[in-house]
This record gives C-alpha cells, sequence and structure tokens, in this order.
C-alpha cells in the first residue's frame, strides 16, 4: 500500500514537470503527506490540465456518510470494483511526490524472552532524485446538506525488486512518457492496462529513517534522512 509520502518539489519545477499554469494555492514543503489531508493532484478536463489541492481518501459518490475516505486502490482490480470503476475510466490523475515511506518488520532481541517485531520505516525515492507522478483517481461526493468534497486515492501495483525487500506493494507510477494519456479521458482501456505495472527494477532508492514519521504531526525534512546504528544500511535501488 502506499500511506504516507513526501512532496518538497519546489513551485516552479512542479508547473514545468507536469506543464501547468501558475498554482493558485501556496505549495509548502511537505515531508509527511497523510490520509485526510489535502495535497496536490494534477487533473485534465474541457477547462485544461491544472492542479490543485484535493483530500487524500477517495470517497464514492454514492455514499451516504464520507466516512475517512479509501486511501488506496489495487491497479489488479481498479477497472471492475463498483467504487472505481468509473472513475478510473472518467476521472484519473496524477498525485506529484518526491518519494514514499514504507515500512518493513524487523526482529528485536533485548535480552532472553524479549526478542520481538518492530516496523521500521523507509523513505524511498528516485535514485535520481526529482519528482515522479503516482496514478490515482478522484471523485467528488456531495451529500445532503454537507460541502463538497473532492478526494482521491492512489493506485498500488506489485513491488519491483527495489520495494520488495521492503514491502510487497508500491504506489503505481506513471512514466513522464504516459502522462499525458493517463489523464486524457479518451486513452483505450488496452493503453491504460499496458500502465499498470511496476516502476523499472533500479528506478528506486531506499534507506531507513526515523520512527518519528508514524506520528502525522511530524513534518520536517529530518524525517527523510538516513538513520545510523542498529536499523540497518541504506538499500540502493539494483
Amino acid at each position: 500500500m502506499c500511506g504516507r509520502y513526501t512532496l518538497a518539489t519546489p513551485a516552479d519545477e512542479l508547473i514545468e514537470a507536469f506543464d501547468v499554469e501558475t498554482l493558485h494555492f501556496d505549495l509548502l514543503p511537505r515531508y509527511n503527506i497523510a490520509p485526510g489531508q489535502d495535497a496536490p493532484v494534477v487533473a485534465e478536463d474541457s477547462r485544461g490540465r491544472r492542479i490543485g489541492l484535493l483530500r487524500w481518501g477517495f470517497v464514492p459518490a454514492w455514499r451516504d456518510d464520507p466516512g475517512s475516505g479509501i486511501v488506496n486502490a489495487r491497479s489488479e482490480t481498479v477497472a471492475r470494483k463498483p467504487s472505481f470503476r468509473e472513475a478510473f475510466s472518467r476521472r484519473r490523475c496524477l498525485v506529484p511526490a518526491d518519494g514514499f515511506y514504507e515500512w518493513k518488520r524487523r526482529t528485536t532481541d533485548f535480552g532472553p524472552g524479549s526478542g520481538g517485531a518492530v516496523r521500521q520505516p523507509y523513505w524511498i525515492h528516485p535514485v535520481d532524485g526529482g519528482v515522479v507522478s503516482f496514478a490515482a483517481i478522484w471523485e467528488t461526493w456531495r451529500g445532503p446538506g454537507a460541502e463538497p468534497r473532492t478526494t482521491f486515492a492512489i493506485l498500488t501495483t506489485d513491488a519491483n525488486e527495489d520495494v520488495r525487500p521492503i514491502h510487497d506493494r508500491m504506489p503505481l507510477i506513471v512514466s513522464l512518457e504516459d502522462r499525458d494519456a493517463w489523464l486524457d479521458r479518451a486513452t483505450s482501456p488496452e493503453r491504460l492496462n499496458r500502465m499498470l505495472h511496476p516502476a523499472p527494477n533500479g528506478a528506486l532508492r531506499a534507506w531507513p529513517v526515523s520512527t518519528r514519521v508514524n506520528r502525522v504531526g511530524e513534518d520536517d525534512p529530518e524525517l527523510i534522512q538516513p538513520v545510523e546504528g542498529d536499523q540497518g544500511p541504506p538499500l540502493q535501488g539494483r
């Protein structure tokens, strides 16, 4: 799955990378974007391509109560599931990110009878740096007497060799060459299916980071710095 990610890319680089007009919101560096928060999302319709803030936690339009929303949608079933299939067909979007977090279970042993398992967070990011785009879908929920809520979910896929030592799932990353087609409503199902695969092996690298990232309120550059000691050396992309 994908439950936390980062976006500290400057506004001018984001505008250039996704070919959008000037941002109409303040873009602040984020090092711990979490479900339930607003985050930048790139979408396209008859008014053109633009970027805006949407709430992370997809709410199907037919729900009576929005609840907390759905964080991830599996790419293998997104075209068939009733909650997602219309959004996948008509409301695809891209989520800019410069890295994401995943947790790996590791054992500890502090003496007889004290061994156990803890979850070590890793920051996973492009080998060459820069911004990537997660495949996503969006929807607007309108409940009686409630403010409309526009939300998104990030698609996930099987982990590639870079991520598999940490977790068996990862965000679906749309390549630069496929971004236009992903956003275009007219793209055929066959073309879309060809995009539903993990990032190439060797595209990402990972290193262990502080468990401070477990707390949603923590959000600073130190979160993505590698930690030392018994939590292990950085994992390099292959």
